[in-house]
């Protein structure tokens, strides 16, 4: 993969500096310029015939006739073999037409040359026919009804684009037909009836097909009809492809970008509370402890009292700075959920935004037949759907720092009752000593409460530490996704420069005197394989031998197989049969 990239850079730096000349066009004509390379090939993989035809089709969608003057050039030292419409101006490598085009009409401009060299292609294609099992090395085989052949192809992409890949193939009476994929597309067109199978071919495309002789027809032979084999890719469209995906995954990655910035703010912030709120859960520990002992050295001794009031007194301090901790933590916790509350509040809505986007999405799916922006459209799907399940891990984080904020009013709730209870205790530490045994137990009381509080506040400790640890993994994992976004942009933006500068390189072949004309630019290269015909020798041979019987006056009834003695009596013979062999053979071809 990563040498397929390197590759496709170093075309763009080579495609990029073939951006010179450019066809424009005005929104009244459209235009369509095709150039497809032509390679004929005979049934035992020989390339009879290679050349290159320029199409450029224009379309006058005004009232009023549009005058243009148009050239196609080729390359140095090309054979120029066709041209359409043949009243063009033929001068060295470059033909111009001058023509009129009537309102509401179109044109079509051919022009078809060979070049000196084969120009790269686009696609390869290797095939193999069989005659009843075994490879042929002739263009007529000796066969009969029964007689199977079998054609198999594989068409691999030379490009870093995908491109489609259409086989056509022209049925015939005679023949019944077998195939391992069902056609994609079966049309009658001018009393023939014609199979299409077309690839989205991003590597390679196999087809085999089985051919099986059922009738000879009069002049027992059988011409199988060609098969064409043509990879094509349209340059606009895909571009256009390109741009799609791309504004999409932008699209997409500024929403992570904000999502991600919302839920690290909130972060953040809880990162900064969560130390102060260990700090509180250690204090109250303390403050436990420290209400348990003197609560023993109560029971223990009167003479302590003022001791015990000064650290009752001490204690109501710390109770009371332990209550504004947790008002604090309530604070932040509350902070947070403002954070989440727009996202979770508008949850429903992202929600149905995201839905609306996949049906979207969807839709574009099915209107276009490009892999690429298939292949991007279904990744936006899944990170849409992961992003949905983002949202509801947010909500479910919402909700327990509700619960963490209910528990903390209920700490600071009981602070306040233990507070009240210490101020309870002050003032019967002044009393007599029943007082000061009533104060034991209720320091006792306040001392398991405390424990109580701790252990809540622990466990609210650990889950806000879980949440935040879930929330750290999330913003992980959605930069991770940000990151292969980032990278597909990229691969798409590289793809589209190059094709960009190939549709460029191919305008420089065109040109027109009309000023902002917009052209699509395709591009396709044929492979017409030719297939052998079927012919039943046995058949011609008794043929061959009736028509010389009938033609030898001078001879006995002998047949055409029997040794010649005499060679210049039978000369004008052989003449005949000779000639008659060749006529055969030209009917043969006229009539299949």
């Amino acid at each position: 993969m990563n040498i397929k990239y390197a590759a496709l850079a170093i075309l763009t730096v080579v495609a990029l500096s073939l951006m010179g000349t450019t066809a424009y066009a005005s929104e009244s004509v459209s235009a369509y310029f095709t150039v497809n390379y032509v390679t004929q090939l005979s049934p035992n993989n020989q390339v009879t015939n290679y050349y290159v035809e320029y199409a450029l089709t224009l379309y006058n969608n005004e009232p009023y006739p549009v005058p243009l003057n148009i050239s196609m050039t080729v390359p140095p030292y090309s054979n120029i073999v066709f041209v359409s419409p043949s009243t063009a101006l033929i001068s060295g490598n470059t033909v111009t037409w001058i023509i009129t085009l009537q309102p509401y009409s179109q044109e079509v401009l051919t022009l078809r040359f060979q070049p000196v060299y084969t120009l790269l292609p686009m696609a390869s294609v290797n095939y193999e026919i069989l005659v009843n099992g075994s490879g042929i090395n002739s263009t007529i085989i000796n066969g009969g009804i029964g007689t199977k052949v079998d054609f198999s192809v594989n068409v691999t992409n030379s490009l870093p684009f995908p491109i489609m890949t259409t086989i056509a193939l022209t049925r015939q009476s005679g023949l019944s037909y077998e195939y391992n994929i069902t056609p994609t597309l079966s049309q009658s067109i001018l009393g023939y009836e014609i199979d299409y199978w077309i690839f989205n071919t991003e590597n390679s495309s196999s087809l085999s097909l089985g051919m099986i002789v059922e009738n000879m027809g009069p002049w027992q032979s059988v011409r199988i009809n060609p098969i064409t084999v043509q990879a094509s890719i349209d340059l606009n469209e895909s571009i256009n492809s390109l741009n799609e995906a791309i504004n999409s995954l932008n699209n997409t990655l500024n929403q992570l970008r904000n999502f991600t910035g919302s839920l690290m703010s909130a972060s953040g912030t809880t990162n900064n509370y969560t130390a102060q709120f260990l700090q509180l859960i250690n204090l109250l520990n303390e403050t436990a402890q420290v209400l348990g002992a003197s609560a023993y050295i109560i029971n223990s001794t009167l003479m302590v009292e003022s001791l015990l009031q000064a650290q009752l007194i001490e204690l109501k301090i710390a109770l009371t700075a332990g209550g504004q901790v947790l008002g604090t933590e309530a604070n932040v916790v509350s902070q947070l959920r403002s954070l989440l509350s727009p996202i979770v509040s508008n949850e429903q809505e992202y929600l149905n935004s995201l839905n609306a986007l996949k049906q979207d999405l969807t839709q574009i799916e099915h209107s276009t037949t490009n892999t690429t922006l298939i292949n991007e459209i279904n990744n936006a799907i899944t990170l849409i759907n992961q992003i949905e399940n983002a949202l509801t891990t947010l909500s479910q984080i919402y909700n327990g720092l509700g619960t963490v904020q209910n528990e903390l009013t209920t700490t600071q709730n009981q602070v306040n009752q233990a507070t009240q209870g210490l101020n309870y205790a002050i003032a019967a530490a002044n009393e007599s000593e029943t007082l000061i045994i009533n104060i034991s137990r209720n320091l006792y009381i306040l001392h398991n409460e405390l424990l109580s509080l701790t252990n809540q506040l622990l466990i609210t400790y650990i889950n806000l530490s879980s949440y935040q640890t879930k929330a750290l993994s999330f913003m992980t994992q959605v930069s991770g996704y940000e990151g292969e976004i980032e990278s597909t942009i990229m691969s798409d933006e590289v793809k589209k420069a190059v094709l960009t500068a190939l549709a460029r390189q191919y305008l420089n072949y065109l040109s027109i005197n009309s000023t902002n004309v917009s052209i699509d630019v395709t591009v396709e290269e044929t492979f017409v394989i030719n297939m052998p015909s079927i012919v039943n020798t046995q058949y011609l041979l008794q043929l061959i031998n009736t028509t010389s019987i009938q033609g030898n006056e001078s001879a006995s009834h002998r047949v055409v197989g029997v040794v010649i003695t005499n060679y210049g009596i039978y000369y004008p013979l052989i003449i005949s049969i000779a000639v008659l062999i060749a006529l055969i053979f030209i009917l043969v071809r006229r009539f299949h």
